[in-house]
This record gives C-alpha cells, structure tokens and sequence, in this order.
C-alpha cells in the first residue's frame, strides 16, 4: 500500500512540474482545420467545428471547400472514395499553423478492413472494400467522416451521428482507443452499427478524459 502511494506521489510531483513549467501543449494550444469537400454544405461544416471546440477543447478553423482527392476514387461495389488515402493525401497539404485536419464529405468513403493478423477480414468480397462512417490515424493528425451511412428522414438525427462520428475519429487522433467501458462513452466501437452510434453519447466518459489529460502531459497513447 505504501508504495503505491508513493508512486502516486511521484507522478503528482511530474504532473505538477511539467504543468508549471509548461512542458506539455495543451489542446486549447492546438488548431483541428475541418476540411470540407466537395458540395459539403457549409453550415454541417460549422456544426462540426462547433462540437469538437466545445466538446474536446480545442480550437477549430474552417478550410475552404475543395474536390474530394479523384486519385482516391474506386469502383468496386459502387463510386466510393478510399479513406485510407485521403487521410494520407491530407498530410501532404497541412499548413503549419494547423496541428490537425478533419476532411468532411457527402460522397461513400471505404477502407479494406482487416483482422488482427493483418489480412482482409473474411468473407474477401465484403471487406475488401468497406463502406464506413469514417476513419483517422491513431494516434496522428489526419482524419476523414462522411455523412453518406447516416442519412435518416430525421435531419436533427442525421447531425447527431455526423457529430459524434467526428469526435470519435478526432479521439482517435489525439491518441483515444476504441472504450470497453461499458458505458455510452462516444469513442465506443461503432461495430459495423448505426444502432452503436444512435446510443452513445457526445461525450467521452470519465475514463477517457482522464486518459486525455495523461496523454497530453506525457504524448503518449493507451
């Protein structure tokens, strides 16, 4: 019990050391562009600048809107944009001042999605070209959504998951894993599910945000 307490102690101590002496970036210190493509309407690119700043406490801008990346373009099951290489395509064009860029879209984007050994995930003919919600680097600085799979008659209920997508994949980003929590936190896998999306929260659970801080102050990831 002892020494448990004391290593407490001493993770107290760094804590307090790189606080005062401002050796970790905080994220209000950090910019997230959203990159809107194509006809994406403006105000849905407002309200996902709008609900990352508030939820995650970061500062947002707003790009211009620009064709979604045609070397991205397939045509397996239907017209869809690669994720994977418009997430890539995004490094390349990050300006300086922006720690982060968050591509938003209308048009199907698809990965090829794998299993823990690292082949395409059975059967072949599903998941070698997977229609998703979105995708991002984790931990990195690039991520894409689409608001094509969460279309509904309902447009408040449209937006809901468009957010919640969007703060899920920035999570990813800052460093956030898929929460086992059990809870209705928003970084839970979406399991190949509107319904999953439909449940959680806009909200990272307590668990997460204190993941959040420990991984600022020491730029790691869980």
């Amino acid at each position: 019990m002892k020494s448990k307490l004391n290593y407490k102690l001493v993770i107290l101590i760094v804590v307090l050391l790189l606080t005062s002496f401002g050796v970790f970036k905080s994220l209000k210190s950090r910019t997230i562009a959203i990159q809107p493509y194509g006809n994406f309407p403006d105000h849905l690119s407002k309200e996902v600048s709008s609900v990352i700043s508030h939820q995650l406490n970061i500062p947002t801008v707003i790009l211009p809107a620009k064709p979604v990346p045609p070397t991205s373009f397939i045509n397996i099951k239907g017209p869809r944009y690669r994720a994977d290489s418009i997430l890539n395509i995004q490094l390349g064009s990050i300006p300086d001042s922006i720690d982060f860029i968050l591509g938003v879209t209308n048009r199907d984007i698809s990965f090829t999605k794998r299993d823990t050994h690292g082949n395409i995930k059975k059967p072949e003919s599903k998941y070698k070209d997977w229609g998703i919600f979105g995708l991002a680097h984790r931990p990195g600085r690039s991520a894409i959504v689409s608001d094509y799979r969460t279309k509904t008659i309902s447009q408040s209920k449209s937006l809901e998951r468009l957010k919640k997508i969007s703060i899920h994949e920035v999570g990813h980003n800052l460093g956030l894993k898929h929460c086992k929590s059990g809870l209705v936190c928003v970084m839970q896998d979406a399991a190949e599910s509107i319904k999953t999306i439909d449940n959680v929260s806009l909200d990272l659970c307590s668990s997460c945000q204190n993941k959040l801080k420990i991984m600022e102050m020491f730029n790691f990831s869980f």
